[in-house]
C-alpha cells in the first residue's frame, strides 16, 4: 500500500481532518448514507456562501456538470457522451423504463429479493402487456450461465445489481454478463450503487447503469449518473423532454434539437449543490484511487468475515472469495435491531436490513477505505 491511502490509514491527524466522521465513531454504515469527506463538505458550503451574496448564477460554477460527467466516465470506463446526470438511481432506472419501446408480449427478468427500487420501475409495464419475471436469489455471485438459462425468447431486458443491499452478493462477471446477452439481442441494465466507489465496474459491455452518490462515492444525497450505451441512443424515446435536453439550451427556445449524448435525458435544472460535492467527492475518489479502495475493502471483509465467523455468527457468503463491501451477519436468537443501538451506544454505527420474502433481520457492516484495524477493535469489544 502507498500514496494517498497510505497516509490516510496511518496519519491519524490527517485521516480526522479529512474524514470528519472518525474523530469520535466507528462508522460502518457506507452502504446506507455515508458521511460526508471535508472536501465534499466544503465545496458545497463556500457555493452557499458566494451564492447568498452574488445569486445562483452559472458563472458560479463554470463548467461543473460537464466537470462531473467526465469524471463518472473516467469512473466506468466510457465515453463522457454516455453519460446523463440523474437524481436518484431510482430515477434513472425509472427513465430507462420509460425509454425502450416496449410491446406487448416482451418479458424482463430482474433479480429477485433485492432493493425495492430495482423491480418497481418496471411493474407499470404490465399494462402495456409487459412480462415481468425474477430470478431467484441465493447466496453465491450471479453467474452468467444462472441468468442465461433464465433468458427465453421473449426476454428483451435484464435488471440485476452490482451488490445486493443486505448480504452484498455480487455479479461473478458483468462485463461478461453483458456481452453472452448482447449475443442473444438481450439488453442489460445495472444497479450500481452497491459497488460504485468500492470496486471498479467497467460500464463498457452493458447497456445501462446507474448509481447516486450518497453510499460509496461519499457524496451528499439527491445526484447521481445514467450511463446509456451512445449505440442505444437514437433506438430510444426521451420520456421527459425539457429546456435542458436540448442540444443549445441556452437559446432559451422549443424549436431546437435534442443532446446528441445522454445529456437529452436531463430535463431541467440540476441539483448544484449536489454536483458540486459529488465533484469534490469523485475527486477525492480520483486521487486515492478505486482499486487501492477495492484492495483495502477485501482485505477489511475478510477480517470480518473471520471475526464474525469466530464468534458464532451467520455471515452471507463467508466463503466466497469475491463479494463486495458489504458483510451483513445475524445469529439465531440475537435480535439485530437491539445489537444495532447496542452498537451505536459504543460509537458503533451499522445499518440493520430486512431479507425479503421471510424479513430475517441481517445487521449490515459496510466499511470503507479509510476504517482503521482500530476501528474494527470498537466493533470486537462490543459483540
Amino acid at each position: 500500500m502507498s500514496g494517498p491511502l497510505e497516509r490516510i490509514l496511518r496519519d491519524a491527524h490527517f485521516r480526522m481532518d479529512l474524514f470528519p466522521v472518525s474523530r469520535d465513531r466507528t462508522f460502518l454504515a457506507h452502504a446506507a448514507v455515508a458521511p460526508l469527506p471535508r472536501p465534499v463538505v466544503e465545496a458545497v458550503t463556500a457555493y452557499l456562501e458566494r451564492a447568498g451574496r452574488e445569486g445562483q448564477f452559472d458563472l458560479l460554477c463554470p463548467g461543473l456538470a460537464e466537470d462531473v460527467r467526465c469524471l463518472a466516465a473516467e469512473l466506468l470506463g466510457v465515453d463522457t457522451e454516455e453519460i446523463a446526470l440523474s437524481p436518484s438511481t431510482s430515477a434513472s432506472l425509472g427513465t430507462v423504463a420509460g425509454a425502450l419501446r416496449w410491446q406487448a408480449g416482451d418479458r424482463i427478468l430482474v433479480a429477485a429479493d433485492d432493493f425495492p427500487s430495482l423491480l418497481l420501475p418496471w411493474t407499470s409495464l404490465r399494462e402495456q402487456g409487459v412480462e415481468v419475471a425474477t430470478l431467484p436469489y441465493r447466496d453465491t455471485p450471479v453467474g452468467t450461465d444462472e441468468v442465461l438459462d433464465a433468458v427465453d425468447h421473449r426476454t428483451r431486458l435484464v435488471v440485476v445489481s452490482t451488490a445486493h443491499f443486505v448480504t452484498g452478493r455480487p455479479v461473478a462477471d458483468l462485463p461478461g454478463l453483458g456481452r453472452a446477452l448482447r449475443r442473444r439481442s438481450v439488453l442489460l441494465a445495472v444497479d450500481a450503487i452497491q459497488t460504485l466507489g468500492a470496486v471498479p465496474v467497467d460500464a463498457r459491455d452493458v447497456d445501462f447503469l446507474a448509481a447516486d452518490g450518497h453510499k460509496w462515492l461519499l457524496a451528499p444525497a439527491g445526484m447521481g449518473v445514467l450511463y446509456v450505451r451512445r449505440a442505444l441512443l437514437e433506438q430510444l424515446r426521451v420520456p421527459v423532454v425539457g429546456w435542458h435536453s436540448m442540444d443549445d439550451p441556452k437559446r432559451y427556445t422549443a424549436d431546437g434539437v435534442l443532446a446528441a449524448g445522454a445529456r437529452r435525458f436531463e430535463p431541467g435544472s440540476l441539483n448544484v449543490l449536489g454536483l458540486l460535492g459529488l465533484r469534490a467527492a469523485l475527486r477525492l475518489l480520483h486521487e486515492v484511487g478505486v482499486p487501492a479502495v477495492a484492495d483495502r475493502l477485501g482485505s477489511l471483509r475478510r477480517t470480518l468475515v473471520a471475526g464474525l465467523t469466530g464468534r458464532g455468527y451467520q455471515v452471507p457468503g463467508a466463503t466466497e472469495e469475491r463479494w463486495s463491501g458489504i458483510t451483513a451477519f445475524r445469529r439465531d436468537g440475537v435480535d439485530a435491531e437491539d445489537l444495532a443501538r447496542r452498537l451505536l451506544a459504543g460509537r458503533v454505527v451499522t445499518s440493520v436490513r430486512r431479507m425479503p420474502g421471510p424479513g430475517t433481520a441481517h445487521i449490515r457492516l459496510a466499511p470503507h477505505y479509510y476504517t482503521t484495524d482500530e476501528d474494527l477493535e470498537r466493533l470486537w469489544t462490543r459483540l
